[in-house]
């Protein structure tokens, strides 16, 4: 009995055995597998993450990857069998993209993968997000380019009084009052079904958000509430909200620094904010710590050059010819500040809104054409040579708060008639247009690609 069982023994090892020397060569034959889980469209700064069947060699696997046509990006390894491209600049929109992994070897024992991997991809629509009020009633809404219906993205039962949209168009930060008579910030995705609190504020009000280019911090104006609700509430001052450690602290650590209105550098290490009382614009370097100051009397917009070494102001100054309103450029790369527009004007022409392309050197802004009309024109131009054209000029109209989409193709805005009901009415320009297009009724547009 016993030699039985051992035979018997012997016989199942010996299948074990086959099973598995059979399983390694068919393994061996079938080589490396890999996958790539995509959406239907990619974001514009979409991560892609292709996972292998087994552990590579990271500099093997990295040799046989390609992105037609050619984007710059970073490699990184999340673990040993999954690795994440993730590109330095936006994804083109209207190109189909080809992510291609060659045939090759990926281990060190030589496993390979032995037929090309090819997936396709392609940018999403962007959309753009703004604020609509009716009826006692003010939310979020989102639209498409593509005439596609309106999508309301806040709930009804919330009042929203200020947001800012991520530069990669996947959430929103917004503002709404709560049960204390403060403000707090909440957070919304793009397909506005997920609307949270992000920060209770209690009796202080939190408003002007703004979202660093990274995605990492949240840069607001916070006022502290009195100490009894029948005192005013205390000066804005500039706080920061760290949406990963969840750190949230003021700006500067003098509680007389007030400012309001806070922009972030696109390499969201500046923050920038206006202190009314001293009339001044206040900047931030995160990185050095160092401030810096730059007086102004406007209280308006700033727009920085895409590399973060410039921005734009307006002031305003007393001349022979009265008070005039000038467009001045701080450049931090030289520790200059020199008046671009303005210092001989004969008449005062209100520059106002700025906006600096995020892909060329030209700057939209905001002027009258004349002292006897509140119009405000859009003029394009080259800050190098001061030469440009004027892009919106419709007769009875007035414009401000443009914002240029990702790409620097396209410019959204802010119109008003000034006669008649008064009516916001967002408005679009692309290169080519004789005259803006209307895209819907309401305020304060932001990209959301």
């Amino acid at each position: 009995m016993k030699s039985n069982f051992d035979k018997a023994a012997l016989g199942v090892l010996a299948l074990l055995s086959l099973a598995l020397a059979l399983t390694i060569l068919l393994g061996a034959q079938a080589g490396v597998r890999v996958s790539a889980t995509l959406p239907e469209r990619i974001a514009p700064f979409q991560k892609i993450n292709l996972i292998f069947s087994e552990p590579v060699n990271p500099q093997m696997a990295e040799a046989l990857l390609d992105v037609q046509p050619a984007v710059d990006g970073q490699i990184k390894w999340l673990d040993s069998r999954t690795m994440q491209f993730a590109p330095f600049h936006p994804f083109d929109l209207d190109i189909v993209y080809k992510l291609i992994l060659s045939p090759g070897i990926l281990t060190e024992n030589g496993a390979v993968l032995k037929k090309e991997q090819v997936w396709q991809m392609r940018v999403r629509d962007p959309l753009i997000v703004y604020l609509l009020t009716a009826e006692n009633q003010s939310g979020l809404w989102t639209m498409g380019l593509n005439q596609n219906p309106a999508q309301r993205l806040t709930p009804e039962t919330m009042k929203v009084i200020s947001f800012d949209a991520s530069y990669d168009g996947e959430f929103i930060i917004f503002t709404s009052v709560n049960g204390q008579g403060g403000i707090d910030l909440w957070r919304v995705n793009r397909a506005g079904d997920d609307a949270s609190i992000l920060l209770d504020c209690g009796r202080d009000r939190c408003t002007t958000p703004a979202i660093s280019p990274n995605g990492a911090r949240i840069a607001y104006s916070r006022e502290a509430a009195g100490p009894s609700p029948d005192l005013p509430f205390g000066s804005p001052r500039t706080w920061v909200l760290d949406l990963q450690s969840g750190g949230n602290s003021a700006v500067y650590a003098d509680q007389q620094i007030i400012g309001y209105g806070p922009a972030w550098s696109p390499d969201s290490q500046k923050i920038t904010s206006y202190d009314g009382l001293a009339d001044q614009i206040r900047m931030f370097d995160l990185e050095t710590s160092q401030q810096f100051v730059f007086p102004s009397n406007t209280g308006g917009p700033i727009t920085w050059s895409a590399d973060s070494t410039k921005f734009m102001f307006t002031d305003i100054q007393q001349g022979e010819n009265g008070l005039h309103t000038r467009v001045r450029l701080a450049d931090l790369s030289l520790n200059d500040t020199t008046t671009l527009l303005g210092e001989n004007d004969e008449i005062d022409y209100s520059y106002f809104s700025l906006a600096w392309s995020p892909a060329e050197d030209v700057v939209v802004l905001g002027f009258r054409k004349s002292e006897g009309s509140p119009a405000q024109v859009f003029w394009l131009f080259d800050p190098g040579i001061l030469d440009g054209i004027i892009i919106a000029d419709q007769e009875d109209y007035t414009y401000n708060s443009p914002r240029w989409d990702l790409w620097g193709t396209a410019l959204i805005f802010q119109q008003f008639k000034l006669h008649g009901k008064l009516n916001s009415e967002i408005g679009l320009w692309k290169s080519g247009f004789s005259e803006p297009l209307v895209l819907t009724r309401g305020l304060m547009p932001h990209w959301l690609p």
